[in-house]
């Protein structure tokens, strides 16, 4: 009967060291990233950017989903602004950084032209850090294997603050 015990007591030993190894969590500082890094990881090419919301432009309203970018000539001086951007390209790459070849003085400021970037808030905000630290965050509106699009709020020197949304296509 003495031989028995320590045999049970073996295999209960045995038993939870395996449950325990089974249990055990990844490690922390590389949490498995989900498949929207996939779809977001690469090149992509400003497709335009639209209004997300109605807006007033003197006696017209302007419907959501209308383009700024058509519009820029109607817009004086501030229009030149949005004009610069239509030929800029994202890069982001797969180590968590980002470049910009283009202008981002009005349309993202804060992130400026080069950074970090990373999925935030269950994927669903993409966080651009700028090289300086400053971090800049924007609503995923969709992305998928050939689009994406970014809500963007953007102040228009001298005229208004406009929730705005950048269309990005895949190259």
């Amino acid at each position: 009967m003495r031989t028995f015990i320590p045999g049970k007591l073996l295999i209960l030993l045995v038993a939870v060291n395996l449950f325990a190894g089974a249990c055990k969590k990844k490690d922390a500082t590389t949490p498995e990233k989900s498949e929207k890094y996939e779809l977001v990881t690469g090149d992509w090419k400003q497709a335009d950017i639209v209004f997300a919301v109605p807006v007033k432009l003197g006696p017209q309203e302007i419907p959501a989903g209308t383009s700024i970018i058509a519009l820029a000539p109607l817009l004086g001086p501030a229009g030149e602004l949005f004009l610069c951007t239509q030929t800029n390209i994202y890069k982001f790459n797969t180590d968590g950084s980002f470049a910009i070849d283009g202008c981002t003085d009005l349309i993202l400021p804060t992130a400026g032209n080069t950074g970090t970037w990373k999925l935030d808030v269950h994927d669903a905000v993409f966080l651009l850090t700028s090289a300086a630290g400053e971090n800049d965050p924007h609503w995923i509106e969709t992305v998928n294997a050939t689009d994406m699009s970014l809500s963007i709020t953007v102040t228009v020197p001298g005229v208004a603050t406009i929730p705005l949304i950048l269309q990005l296509q895949k190259q």
